[in-house]
């Protein structure tokens, strides 16, 4: 009985110390490693809301651009016609014209909006746009728009005839301008970018569609979340996305949610294997202990 008081007596204080110890390495190394991994989620979201600004403002300054351009084109062909009406009297010259203005197809109406020539036949007899009308009366309108803003493949810009009341609308491809907005595309923003080591990016639309992911084989797929995830400007909150828990910090910019996800596993990694130390740690300073009391005890009995 005598033996066992002095085991309980060194052992007991030498395990609680242990496990108070490890307890406090387990919270406030969870709690820093949280706070840091929240941070420097913060920190990335900011530079990607600041990434959003330059990929627009150049999107913005391409289009600006190439709104100037096409126009001119325009206006040329309007001259050149105002200054040689008989060019609109020939297929070959009007082919040629759209050979200088590099469109692909030009037609001209008159002053009720019909077109009367056009480099495409199967054209003449129908109406230009209707945002290009006010040209008939304006001999300084001018204007451009894309039928398919998702794809912009076409571009279709209206200018006024100076030779007679009338429009001329012209139809583009406008090639310089898909390779110039690629290089500047929302969809590449992230992609290929991890957050940390194993977490992940991404931008989300309204309706919580990818528009730019870490992965970019995910844009344009269904997120996991739903609208209601994302309540407040900016927030946290944990989920498990693809079968793994995470924490996910987001902050809405604009239209869009920027989202940053960091599997837990990787948040506590710090704190994981310092309390795989304490416990082994502790687990050494028990043995030890024992071992000094069973010592001190063999020799009390001899």
């Amino acid at each position: 009985m005598k033996r066992w008081s002095q085991y309980r007596a060194v052992l007991l204080p030498t395990v609680l110390l242990t496990l108070l110890m490890l307890g406090f390495a387990w919270y406030a190394t969870g709690v820093v490693d949280r706070d840091r991994a929240m941070e420097q989620a913060e920190n990335r979201l900011v530079q990607m809301s600041q990434k959003i600004d330059a990929l627009q403002s150049e999107q913005s300054l391409i289009l600006d651009e190439a709104q100037a351009d096409y126009q001119t084109r325009a206006r040329i062909i309007s001259m050149m016609i105002n200054t040689t009406p008989t060019l609109l009297e020939t297929e070959t010259d009007l082919e040629e014209l759209r050979l200088v203005a590099g469109a692909e197809v030009i037609s001209v109406s008159d002053l009720q909006g019909v077109i009367r020539f056009s480099t495409d036949q199967s054209r003449v007899g129908d109406r230009v746009e209707d945002a290009f009308l006010p040209a008939i009366t304006n001999k300084v309108f001018s204007e451009w728009y894309f039928p398919d803003e998702s794809t912009r493949d076409i571009l279709l810009v209206g200018t006024a005839r100076l030779d007679q009341d009338g429009v001329i609308q012209i139809t583009f491809k406008p090639d310089d301008i898909s390779q110039l907005m690629q290089s500047a595309d929302l969809s590449e923003l992230v992609s290929g970018t991890q957050f940390m080591e194993n977490g992940t990016l991404s931008v989300l639309d309204e309706s919580c569609r990818y528009m730019s992911h870490t992965y970019s084989a995910l844009v344009g797929a269904q997120s996991p979340y739903a609208p209601a995830d994302f309540s407040g400007n900016a927030g946290h909150f944990s989920a498990s996305p693809y079968q793994s828990s995470a924490l996910v910090c987001y902050r809405k910019y604009r239209s869009y949610t920027l989202v940053c996800t960091l599997p837990y596993r990787e948040v506590y990694a710090r704190r994981n294997s310092a309390a795989l130390w304490m416990l082994a740690l502790g687990a050494l300073l028990d043995l030890t202990a024992g071992f000094c009391v069973t010592s001190r005890l063999h020799r009390d009995q001899q």
